[in-house]
């Protein structure tokens, strides 16, 4: 349940990237909220006459897999959907869904693949609901026997693969996750999908899955369990894969159809948990790029500002540049949620917002034996806290946790964590940490941190206890956004037009590794702390005023600790045995606040279920008790 309170209109500022800021009131906020159509339409028209461009199936991508087919799906799927939208080659946009209907149609193997089948189910439900015998944009668009090949498909997977037992939530509380969270969801999302169609198909509502049931039981139960997921996740902080700008649309999507073409109670619930997403997303980006500690950021993504979610604020705030939809997009531009006029004035408010700091609560530890896939079983009060020091022109953002072995943390945690900070010069404009990994792109519970606003220390952790997969700690420093670098006294300088940057590895020497694109450095001692400071260039007088006040500061080692007087005003403290935690004044961290969200904008107390959306006299009231 979503209420909204709206005491006095406001002035806000646009800021899109080649677009003059303008002051504006309300009106225009809600005007460009009016646009998202006339914007989503020119976005469809960069596909019109666009042919189909097959992906090709590879081998396995896993020894036990079917040949992979994910992106084949895509390509067809995609092509059906633009071409309905748009009204053109309607017999090629039914040959494609039958194509690919026929790709798996007598193939159980693929059924079981979780790199394949499911993830383009979304956008194949959803045509089925606008196109379909009954549907609600243009029905009987899909010839009628290419439906029935679809209902044929989507029954053999249920029957097989959808499993009452997975929607236990009493004992779970929904935190028992297969394979992993974005997987989860795409699961129990065909399950309940398919099962919508199928309870009222003459042929299959009344045959039985392998489990014994038939879909009208299968789609009540998991519409149950779906409410009880989307209720703990505005109760606890959202999303174990946290901030993650991939893998957080395959989670995501779901939810679009859940708001679409759920009951009444399924539909708001979805529509608060969207609001919270977007809110907590609107408040640290810069943009419309995200800022904070993310999880699951493979190595060849954690350079990259350009995101789907970059793409999708297009269509929200007309910002950036019109891009043309792909893949899930389709789900998220073609939906009926829009982004309220709240969370729009956050968002395009990024000089109005000031300085603030974002504290998040994030679940992520392990039950005892359950780190690993294919099953996750996430404890229910213990993880992490996200911390982000956010101004107009920089973001920064870190975690604090305990120094824990890896098998303390389901893996979905603590695969590839991103710490750092971004700037408003480039979307690309970014300093951020980084343990080089194998061949595989992956680590574990790589490091640590403590921060105090853009005061931040990261240190490698153990390899033969808390981390796996993870060699060299290393700062990426973009070449796009910065400029001006200057060596003084161990330390590297570094100016963007908003702000100054400096960074030092702590009682060890460095190298620095050129690329194309940036620069690496790279501490001699893998486990020596890293400091990165940053700050507004307004609070100097001058970059050598910023560099000599960084000189002064004292840093020492002693008693396995090292004491750092930050250019934050407070001490940071980070035990170099990891024993004990980190502090900030003596005070160590709080890794289990009574707050699951704090910030000027987003307030909630964790496990409360009511979440306050602020931004000046504006107030949203989330409700995920009911």
């Amino acid at each position: 349940m979503r209420i909204i309170k709206i005491y006095l209109p406001a002035l806000f500022m646009l800021f899109s990237l080649g677009i003059v800021a303008q002051e504006l009131d309300r009106n225009k906020i809600i005007e460009i909220k009016n646009g998202y159509e006339k914007r989503r339409e020119e976005a469809f028209e960069l596909l019109r006459g666009k042919p189909l461009v097959k992906e090709k199936v590879i081998p396995p991508i896993f020894s036990d897999g079917s040949n992979f087919s994910r992106h084949y799906s895509y390509s067809l799927i995609d092509y059906a959907f633009k071409c309905f939208w748009i009204n053109e080659d309607l017999k090629g946009a039914n040959d494609a869904l039958l194509e690919n209907a026929n790709y798996y149609i007598g193939y159980p193997r693929a059924y079981r693949d979780k790199d394949s089948f499911y993830w383009a189910a979304d956008e194949l439900c959803k045509i089925i609901e606008f196109y379909g015998k009954d549907g609600t944009k243009n029905a009987g668009l899909i010839d009628k026997d290419i439906e029935e090949r679809i209902y044929l498909m989507m029954f053999q997977y249920s029957k097989q693969q959808s499993k009452i037992s997975k929607a236990e939530y009493k004992q779970s509380k929904t935190w028992y996750v297969d394979e992993s969270e974005n997987h989860h969801i795409q699961r129990f999302y065909a399950a309940w999908h398919f099962a919508k169609f199928l309870m009222k198909h003459p042929k299959y509502k009344s045959l039985k899955y392998d489990d014994g049931y038939t879909a009208s039981t299968h789609y009540k139960v998991w519409n149950r369990y779906i409410k009880e997921w989307v209720r703990e996740r505005g109760r606890k902080g959202l999303f174990v894969e946290m901030a993650n700008d991939s893998y957080g649309l395959e989670t995501l999507k779901g939810v679009y159809n859940f708001y679409d073409f759920g009951d009444p109670e399924l539909k708001k619930l979805s529509e608060s948990l969207l609001d919270l997403y977007w809110a907590a997303w609107a408040q640290e980006q810069i943009n419309s790029v995200r800022a904070g500690a993310k999880s699951r950021v493979y190595p060849y993504e954690a350079a990259k500002g350009e995101t789907p979610f970059q793409k999708i604020a297009w269509y929200y705030l007309g910002t950036n540049n019109i891009n043309a939809p792909y893949n899930n997009l389709y789900t998220l531009i073609t939906s009926g949620y829009r982004m309220p006029e709240e969370i729009m004035d956050i968002a395009l408010n990024p000089k109005d917002r000031g300085d603030y700091v974002i504290k998040q609560r994030t679940l992520g530890r392990a039950e005892k034996g359950f780190f690993t896939p294919p099953s996750y079983h996430v404890l229910e009060n213990k993880g992490l806290v996200r911390y982000t020091y956010c101004t107009p022109h920089f973001m920064a953002g870190s975690f604090f946790c305990e120094a824990l072995p890896y098998e303390d943390w389901v893996m979905i945690s603590s695969q590839n964590r991103w710490v750092g900070v971004i700037f408003d010069d480039d979307v690309n404009a970014r300093i951020y940490a980084e343990c080089k990994t194998g061949k595989d792109n992956r680590a574990y519970n790589q490091f640590w941190c403590v921060q105090n606003k853009g005061s931040m220390i990261f240190q490698k952790l153990d390899t033969t206890i808390c981390s796996r997969g993870s060699y060299e700690m290393r700062l990426w420093i973009s070449k796009v956004g910065l400029m001006n670098r200057t060596f003084k006294d161990n330390w590297i300088f570094l100016e963007s037009n908003g702000a100054y940057v400096a960074m030092k590895c702590v009682g060890t020497s460095y190298q620095l590794q050129e690329e194309e694109r940036g620069t690496w450095l790279v501490g001699k001692d893998m486990y020596a702390p890293v400091i990165l400071e940053v700050a507004k260039k307004e609070d100097y007088v001058s970059y050598e005023d910023f560099q000599n006040k960084i000189i002064g500061l004292k840093c020492i080692i002693g008693n396995k600790k090292l004491d750092y007087s930050s250019l934050s005003g407070a001490k940071l403290t980070l035990p170099l045995d990891y024993k004990g935690l980190p502090s900030i004044d003596d005070k160590p961290i709080e890794t289990t606040p009574s707050m699951g969200m704090e910030s000027p904008f987003v307030q909630s107390q964790f496990n409360s279920g009511i979440v306050k959306i602020k931004n000046g006299n504006n107030e949203m009231i989330l409700d995920f008790t009911k």
